[in-house]
């Protein structure tokens, strides 16, 4: 599939349908993002899932492993190093994602509230800081 743009014309996988031509240009200029390696660069980090073992993959879908790949600029050992570090923690916590749904009113009422936040400012590699803002949170509710 083709996206024309007076400036850019783009080759889009179906994972990257639905974004704008802005954010598949700065994808490709930011992180990295090539539609032509796409599926091999997340056939890559998808590989190294057999070096741990020790970790229950839930998720490996292409969707799913393509969030990590961006969230490290397409640096597939980072990108694996965090997808492990994420099932890691989670299999370390179950009890804290046992029930844990977006729909819940308890979560919901958390997000209303203000919890989490995120600052305007970014981190010196350029990151998004997330603050949580635990004094606006109503624990009597």
């Amino acid at each position: 599939m083709l996206v024309f743009h007076p400036a850019v014309a783009t080759k889009m996988t179906h994972l990257q349908a639905g974004l704008s031509v802005e954010t598949l240009e700065k994808a490709k200029v930011e992180l990295k993002e090539n539609p032509e390696t796409l599926h091999q660069d997340i056939q890559e980090v998808r590989d190294m899932i057999i070096t741990r073992p020790d970790i229950g993959f839930l998720r490996t879908d292409d969707a799913f492993i393509l969030r990590f790949l961006r969230a490290r600029k397409f640096n597939h050992f980072e990108a694996f190093r965090l997808l492990a570090q994420y099932f890691e923690y989670r299999q370390q916590n179950l009890d804290m994602f046992k029930n844990l749904k977006a729909t819940d009113p308890g979560i919901k009422q958390a997000l209303k509230d203000g919890f989490p936040g995120v600052l305007s400012n970014l981190d010196r590699y350029g990151r998004k800081i997330l603050v949580l803002f635990a004094a606006n949170w109503d624990q009597s509710r």
